[in-house]
């Protein structure tokens, strides 16, 4: 039997390379989105005309109605629940953000628990986090102590809260995965869209500027994102509301400037020593062996493969 996936946020940036990724996979797909059209989905090439075409649904995440209508109609299976506003727009408007957020995230789980679906993942954020000067040296471990230091990262914090008490009081079958810097072609929104431009604007001009030389990032590919997904939702292992450090590469600008110019030669690569001072105290590398040993799932997006796929599907794009 084909399983049908809806994807809240489905046409953005993370929901769309998940689609594409079920879509492969001979899935079913119900795109929910405040945006299902003009997004990041119809720039992606490489999933049209690929198995059975996704249902695009245009709806705001906090309507439990409609998620509902949709479940029933499709005949859903599993969620994955991804619309989320970013912290610019926590910032930008608090109460709409904190909404959106905590009452969104506690929707898409009532209606997976409504609906009986069979498992949930959805996306947290390694702002739950706090600076890393709170924490020992090395990666940070996924059962570190929050210490968010804005609302967005509270918000998340308290949705992980809310997975664990209704995996344990409701028994629902729900599996986190705590994202970073998630870079790829396509990503058009948030404050760490930069690491997406400067790869767009090195498969497409002559010259980049990496600004930040000797900063390091945890980079997170959007592809690698959409394979953990995948494998949470494959995996007959019940998910008991426990939120994993997702897959990322812990390398300078500088590392990510040499890859450049191995994989475009021709490129003129400028590397400046500036510092990001949104980033200077924030956790640079994080633990992620617990989805190794619980999904038997081992990172398969090294920096190098990552940067060499975007300027691919960049290159895709533009033509």
């Amino acid at each position: 039997m084909t399983r049908t996936v809806l994807i809240t946020g489905g046409a953005g940036f993370i929901g769309a390379y998940v689609t594409r990724r079920l879509l492969r996979e001979g899935m079913r797909v119900v795109v929910y989105d405040i945006q299902p059209n003009g997004n990041v989905l119809d720039l992606l090439p490489g999933w049209q005309g690929v198995g059975h075409a996704p249902v695009m649904e245009r709806g705001e995440i906090t309507d439990g109605l409609a998620l509902m209508a949709l479940c029933r109609k499709h005949e859903v299976d599993s969620l994955v629940h991804l619309a989320s506003p970013l912290t610019m727009d926590v910032v930008a408007n608090p109460m709409t953000g904190i909404r959106d957020i905590c009452l969104g995230t506690y929707t898409a789980f009532a209606t997976a628990r409504e609906a009986r679906l069979r498992k949930t993942v959805w996306a947290s954020s390694v702002a739950v986090f706090g600076p890393a000067a709170s924490y020992p040296p090395g990666p940070l471990a996924e059962d570190a102590m929050h210490r968010p230091a804005n609302l967005y990262g509270s918000s998340k914090s308290l949705c992980e809260t809310m997975a664990r008490q209704m995996a344990e009081r409701d028994g629902l079958d729900v599996v986190g995965l705590r994202l970073s810097v998630v870079y790829g072609a396509g990503r058009r929104r948030g404050y760490m869209t930069y690491p997406s431009e400067f790869l767009r604007q090195s498969a497409t001009s002559p010259s980049v500027i990496a600004r930040f030389g000797d900063q390091r990032l945890h980079w997170q590919y959007v592809e690698e994102v959409a394979d953990m997904t995948l494998a949470a939702l494959a995996s007959e292992r019940r998910g008991d509301g426990r939120v994993y450090n997702a897959f990322g590469d812990c390398r300078s600008w500088r590392e990510a400037a040499a890859i450049l110019k191995r994989l475009r030669p021709e490129l003129t690569v400028d590397v400046g020593d500036e510092i990001d001072d949104a980033l200077a105290d924030t956790v640079e590398d994080y633990e992620a062996s617990g989805f190794v040993r619980d999904y038997a799932r081992q990172r398969a997006w090294p920096l190098e493969a990552g940067i060499a796929d975007t300027l691919k599907t960049y290159r895709a794009m533009a033509t």
